[in-house]
C-alpha cells in the first residue's frame, strides 16, 4: 500500500470516529494546537533567558579542560612513553635498554646473536630499571659470560642531561656489584656516560659493535695510540679491561668509572710470564734488573711483554698470555761497547734517569710507557736515550749517565686520533689502509709512528706467510716513502 493511500485511510477513520462527537474532535486540535504553541514559547524563553556570559564561560572552561587533558596527556607521555635514557650492558653479549624518566623499561634490544640467547623468553617492558638488570645479570651468569675467570661488565648510560647520566651510570655500577656479590663473585665493574654522537655511531656501525663498546674502544686507543680500533674491536669487553688496567691511570682513563680488578685468571700471570722469560734466556732473577712486565696486545694476541736488563744485555720477550709460549724475543747490547757502564762512569741507574726525564716533562711513571730505553756512548760521555708516550704526547730524552741532568728533550704532541698536530695530516687508520692496500693479504705485525729528519713517519711492518714487508708512510701526505720486501727464512 503507498504512503498517501495509508495517509488517506486514517484521515477517514479519525473523521468517522469523531464524526458524532465533533466537541471532542475540537478539544483534541486544540490541545494539539496549544502543546505545540507552549513549546516554542518555551524554547525561546530558555533563550531569552540564557546571557552571553554564560555561554563565553562555558566556551571558556571547555577549552581549559581540553588543555588540562592535553596537559596530563603529555606529562604521562614523558613519563610513561618517551624514552629518557638509553642503557647499554655490554660484556660479550650486547644489550640495550631504553627507559623512561620514572627509570622503568620501555623496549629492551639484543644488540647481537650471543645477546639473543639471553633475552630468550624474557618480557622487561614496565619494569622496574633495577629489576630488569637483576634478570639480565642472572641470564649472563646462568650462561657462563660473567665468571670468576672474566668478571668484567661494561655499563653505558646514554642521556642528554650530562649530570642525570653520571648520577644514573653511578648508581647502576653499584647496584650490578650488589648483585654480582650476591651471587659470590667479585665483579670488574666499568661504567661510562657519554652524549649523542654522530662519529661514535658511525664506529659502531662500522665495526658492528655496541654504542657503549665503541667509545670504551675509542678512549683505550686515545691512552695507547698503537692500538688500533679494528683491533680493538675484536675483543671482549673482559680483555678490552684487562688492556686499560694494564696502561695505568691518564686524563683519558678518568672518563671510565671503573671498580674492581679485572680476573687474570684465564692468563699465566706475570710472575709466570717472569720465570719463562728468564728460563728462555738462561738467566736467574738475581742476574736481572726487571725493566717492566706489562700485559699487551699485538698481532691479534694477548702477550705479556717482559723486558729486563744485565750490565751487557737488554732482553726484549713477548709471551703468550694464555698458553705461556715464547711468540718473540730480542737482545741487543745495553751499551754502545759492550762494556761495563760503571767503567764508562755511568752513576746512575736506569730507574732513575726514567724518573729524571719523567720529571723534566711533568709526566707520572703510570701515565707514561717506554719504547725506547738504551745505554749508549755519545760523543765519549754515556747518556741514558729514552723514548716514551703519553695519551697525548711523545717524548724523546738523553740524560746524562753520570750526573742524571737533562742533555736534551723533544716533544710532539699527538691529537685525539693519535696524530701530531702540526698542520694537516692522515690519521693512524688511513695510514694502516694505505699499508694494507699494498699488500692485502698481509697482516700489521707492528705499528708506531716516528720521526725521521724533522718528518713524522708511520713506520709499519706486515707478514704474510714468509714475506716481510716493511712500510714507512709520510704522516703529512700518506706519501710511501719506503717499501721493502724480505723472505723470513
Amino acid at each position: 500500500m503507498k504512503n498517501r493511500e495509508m495517509e488517506q485511510k486514517i484521515k477517514m477513520t479519525i473523521q468517522h470516529s469523531f464524526s458524532n462527537d465533533s466537541d471532542r474532535l475540537q478539544k483534541i486540535l486544540s490541545e494539539c494546537d496549544l502543546s505545540k504553541g507552549e513549546e516554542y514559547m518555551q524554547q525561546n524563553i530558555a533563550k531569552k533567558k540564557t546571557p552571553k556570559w554564560v555561554r563565553w564561560v562555558s566556551v571558556a572552561a571547555a577549552v581549559v579542560c581540553v588543555g588540562i587533558i592535553s596537559t596530563f596527556g603529555a606529562v604521562y607521555y614523558t613519563q610513561n612513553i618517551s624514552v629518557d635514557s638509553e642503557i647499554i650492558l655490554d660484556v660479550n653479549p650486547s644489550i640495550e635498554m631504553s627507559i623512561n624518566a620514572k627509570e622503568k623499561v620501555v623496549d629492551v634490544t639484543a644488540q647481537n646473536e650471543d645477546a639473543v640467547a639471553i633475552l630468550d623468553g624474557m618480557d622487561l617492558k614496565g619494569t622496574d630499571l633495577n629489576v630488569a638488570v637483576n634478570a639480565l645479570l642472572g641470564s649472563l651468569v646462568k650462561h657462563g659470560y660473567i665468571d670468576e675467570l672474566a668478571n668484567s661488565i661494561l655499563v653505558t648510560v646514554e642521556n642528554d642531561n650530562a649530570n642525570k647520566g653520571a648520577q644514573l651510570q653511578q648508581d647502576l655500577v653499584a647496584e650490578i656489584n650488589r648483585i654480582l656479590s650476591g651471587q659470590s663473585i667479585q665483579g670488574a665493574v666499568l661504567g661510562q656516560n657519554i652524549s649523542k654522537n654522530t662519529q661514535l655511531r658511525e664506529l659502531a656501525n662500522q665495526y658492528q659493535i655496541s654504542l657503549g663498546k665503541a667509545a670504551l674502544v675509542q678512549t683505550l686507543t686515545q691512552i695507547n695510540p698503537l692500538y688500533s680500533i679494528e683491533e680493538m674491536s675484536k675483543l671482549s669487553i673482559h680483555e678490552l679491561n684487562l688492556l686499560l688496567e694494564s696502561q695505568g691511570n691518564s686524563q683519558q682513563n678518568n672518563k671510565i668509572q671503573s671498580t674492581g680488578s679485572a680476573s687474570d685468571k684465564a692468563y699465566i700471570g706475570e710472575e709466570k710470564a717472569k720465570e719463562i722469560a728468564l728460563s728462555h734466556a738462561g738467566l736467574s732473577e738475581n742476574d736481572v734488573t726487571i725493566q717492566k712486565i706489562k700485559l699487551d696486545y699485538d698481532d691479534g694476541m694477548v702477550e705479556y711483554d717482559v723486558e729486563f736488563f744485565t750490565a751487557t744485555q737488554e732482553y726484549d720477550y713477548n709471551i703468550n698470555a694464555q698458553t705461556g709460549d715464547v711468540v718473540s724475543n730480542e737482545i741487543e747490547p745495553f751499551h754502545a761497547n759492550n762494556t761495563s757502564p760503571q767503567g764508562q762512569g755511568a752513576t746512575i741507574t736506569l730507574e732513575q734517569a726514567k724518573q729524571a726525564a719523567l720529571s723534566h716533562a711533568g709526566v707520572s711513571a703510570n701515565a707514561a710507557s717506554f719504547k725506547k730505553v738504551e745505554l749508549e756512548n755519545d760523543d765519549n760521555r754515556l747518556v741514558y736515550e729514552l723514548e716514551f708516550y703519553t695519551s697525548d704526547a711523545e717524548y724523546d730524552y738523553k740524560i746524562d749517565a753520570s750526573s742524571g741532568g737533562v742533555l736534551s728533550y723533544d716533544q710532539e704532541q699527538f691529537n685525539q686520533g693519535g696524530s701530531s698536530n702540526h698542520g694537516s695530516s692522515i690519521s693512524e687508520e688511513e695510514a694502516r689502509r694505505i699499508a694494507q692496500n699494498k699488500a692485502p693479504n698481509a697482516q700489521i705485525v707492528s705499528f708506531q709512528l716516528d720521526r725521521d729528519d724533522g718528518q713524522e713517519i708511520y713506520e709499519i711492518e706486515l707478514r704474510e706467510g714468509n714475506i716481510e714487508y716493511d712500510c714507512e708512510i709520510r704522516k703529512s701526505d700518506g706519501a710511501i716513502i719506503k717499501w721493502e720486501q724480505d723472505i723470513d727464512d
